[in-house]
């Protein structure tokens, strides 16, 4: 095919398929790059998921026009976008709805425009961008594309220009970032992006036609069925099926668990992820029969955690957000608030803000919900959609909402949902949970969003977070060499120490913490503990008294029942 030939809207949904396949395939290849060596709402899981929830929107239907095509694809990751990496693919792949305006197909030309005005949104929406990160490899991939279109290429070798080109970006990042260079990886964000236009590449190579002439459209090549990603399992306009994510306690035969499960639910359901963490596996996947997913599940072990979504009701929230969003603000220029935004009939009933909080952990979500909070599902190994915070925004019973993230995987999601909701939600930048408990502690009702917020990120600045995780796998990290089954002493967002005895990563967690918080003039008072199931009672209790005996603080020991952490630690 030349250049001059063309994607339809049902060319260009095939195209996104074959690139999510591609990504989906290799999603471990991308997780074991991820250089924080413990389960973190994984790179690999997160692009797969939120690129997933586009390719999803696209097949609702059979034949699509390309305005249409790429709008359903933007609207679709805008909503199903996880954590850091899949919110920054959504605002690249943004581009393509913003390119194709107007346009009734996709030449090189446009696709190449739809790459950099990718770009262009990423930047903006980033406010720091680092160098040798997803960004990077888009940013010099989407440059290729532009030059190169202006030659008129064929689809086929534009592509291959543009996979190399991002090659290319992927192999520099370890010079780029330094942390990418001691722990010998590559970025697993932007190796994310290099199988994606992989995909990209296959599909089009599939089609290169030698017998096209110039005026030949690629829809001429693709109206046969293509790449049948969708099996007769999956949902269809009318009967999109059910989202079916459980957290299944496997014990010592997770990874035996893992490939049980991805052989058994794969013979029903489509878009499944089936991942082993410690003795946990966590499984995602669209089906008809949820019911039988659980029956599947639960005899390979305990259900720790069931959520179970209905797409048809999913996908008609999408397609009416626009419309509630404009009703919402007709609605409000009908009615005069006061000064500070709050309705006077709102002030009246005491309530004015509601509280939403990410976490996990059955003790976390108690502390959380005794103070006020809406919990939602979410954390190092589980990172909400944007869509998942919108509706709990929607279902918190307040007009204006606070939202606490509690993890840095998700500010950019919580941000990205205040954007869909176009301000009736503000987001306190918490990354741990001792930050979000300390801006919960604060709030109140009865003031506004915006009021609460302020308090709420003044208050971040009076805790110091600490904890202690077992290392997942062996890993170079901030200059410590790590091996599987250690555990790591973190201070903040920095791992202090390394030992073989968990408790001693306890008391070295903590006394960095204490060092930091002298070093800011503060005195610490009280030092509150949450411990997970993996810590018995006699560990906690002598952990107690060491820590009492070393500084003489108080002390409060409470059940989180957290992933991952075995120890988490706010200091106060």
């Amino acid at each position: 095919m030349t250049g001059q030939q063309v994607l339809t809207g049902t060319a260009f949904a095939a195209l996104m398929r074959r690139g999510h396949q591609r990504l989906h395939e290799q999603a471990e290849v991308v997780n074991a790059l991820n250089i924080f060596p413990v389960p973190d709402g994984d790179t690999g899981t997160n692009m797969d998921l939120s690129l997933g929830a586009g390719v999803a929107a696209l097949d609702q239907r059979s034949e699509w026009s390309l305005q249409e095509a790429t709008q359903a694809l933007a609207t679709g990751l805008l909503m199903g976008a996880r954590g850091n990496s899949g919110v920054i693919l959504s605002q690249l792949f943004r581009g393509f709805s913003k390119a194709a305006q107007g346009a009734t197909g996709m030449d090189v030309r446009v696709f190449a425009q739809a790459l950099q005005e990718g770009i262009d949104i990423a930047y903006k929406a980033v406010s720091k961008p680092v160098e040798g990160t997803i960004l990077t490899v888009a940013r010099e991939a989407a440059s290729v594309a532009v030059r190169e279109a202006r030659q008129n290429p064929t689809w086929a070798v534009l592509m291959e220009q543009v996979y190399e080109a991002a090659q290319a970006a992927l192999q520099r990042t370890p010079s780029q970032l330094p942390v990418l260079k001691q722990a010998g990886v590559v970025d697993s964000g932007g190796q994310g992006l290099v199988f994606i236009y992989e995909g990209f590449l296959e599909y089009l190579r599939g089609h290169e036609s030698p017998a096209a002439s110039p005026g030949d459209e690629l829809h001429s090549v693709v109206a046969r069925p293509v790449l049948e990603y969708a099996g007769s399992h999956i949902a269809r306009t009318g009967e999109h099926g059910y989202c079916t994510e459980v957290l299944v306690r496997a014990g010592a035969r997770a990874s035996l668990v893992e490939g049980q499960l991805r052989e058994r639910l794969g013979q029903y359901g489509d878009s499944l992820l089936v991942v082993a963490a410690e003795d946990l596996v966590r499984v995602h996947v669209h089906t008809l029969h949820p019911g039988r997913v659980l029956e599947d599940a639960l005899t390979c072990g305990p259900l720790v955690q069931i959520k179970v979504e209905n797409m048809t009701e999913q996908h008609d929230r999408i397609s009416d957000l626009e419309t509630v969003a404009k009703a919402d603000s007709s609605a409000s220029v009908a009615a005069t608030p006061d000064h500070d935004g709050i309705l006077k009939e709102d002030r009246d009933r005491g309530a004015v803000t509601a509280l939403v909080a990410a976490a996990s952990g059955d003790g976390i979500r108690d502390v959380f919900e005794s103070l006020g909070a809406t919990v939602i599902d979410g954390g190092q190994s589980m990172n909400p959609s944007t869509e998942e915070i919108v509706a709990a925004a929607q279902n918190a019973g307040g007009r204006q909402v606070v939202f606490l993230p509690n993890n840095k995987n998700i500010v950019l999601a919580a941000e990205q949902a205040r954007e869909v909701l176009e301000g009736g939600l503000e987001v306190v930048p918490c990354t741990s949970i001792p930050q979000g408990l300390a801006a919960a502690a604060v709030f109140d009702a009865r003031e506004s969003a915006t009021a609460n917020r302020a308090r709420m990120e003044a208050s971040l600045h009076a805790v110091q977070s600490g904890c202690v995780a077992r290392a997942a796998r062996d890993s170079q990290y901030q200059g410590h060499a790590i091996a599987a089954g250690q555990y790591m002493a973190i201070a903040e967002a920095d791992v202090v120490e390394v030992h073989a005895d968990r408790a001693a990563a306890a008391v070295a967690a903590v006394r960095a913490m204490v060092a930091a918080a002298r070093g800011n003039g503060v005195d610490a008072e009280l030092l509150t503990v949450f411990y997970s199931d993996q810590v018995d009672e006699t560990e906690r209790e002598e952990l107690r008294r060491t820590l009492a005996h070393l500084y003489g603080f108080e002390i409060e020991m409470r059940y989180g029942g957290q992933p991952v952490y075995d120890y988490i630690f706010s200091l106060e």
